[in-house]
């Protein structure tokens, strides 16, 4: 799993709340769609690079963490 840094959350939370319709009391929903934003971006730069540069073995492994990456991201 990997870890953000709470900028690279506080960021995109705040855009997440910037282009909704910024209420006040919603800040736990956008920082964890935040995570799940970053989530799922990592998990698609996982898929990207497995498919670029992987060998057959590393392709599946890549391919693998991505899924269950997205599998966090859709079950949160």
């Amino acid at each position: 799993m990997v870890n953000f840094n709470e900028n690279a959350i506080r960021e995109a939370a705040y855009y997440i709340w910037k282009n909704g319709d910024k209420k006040y009391d919603c800040g736990m929903d956008n920082w964890n769609a935040a995570i799940n934003q970053l989530r799922a971006q990592n998990a698609a730069t996982v898929l990207k690079h497995a498919q670029m540069f992987g060998t057959t073995k590393n392709q599946q492994t890549n391919i693998i963490r991505a899924a269950s990456l997205l599998k966090k991201v859709t079950t949160r």
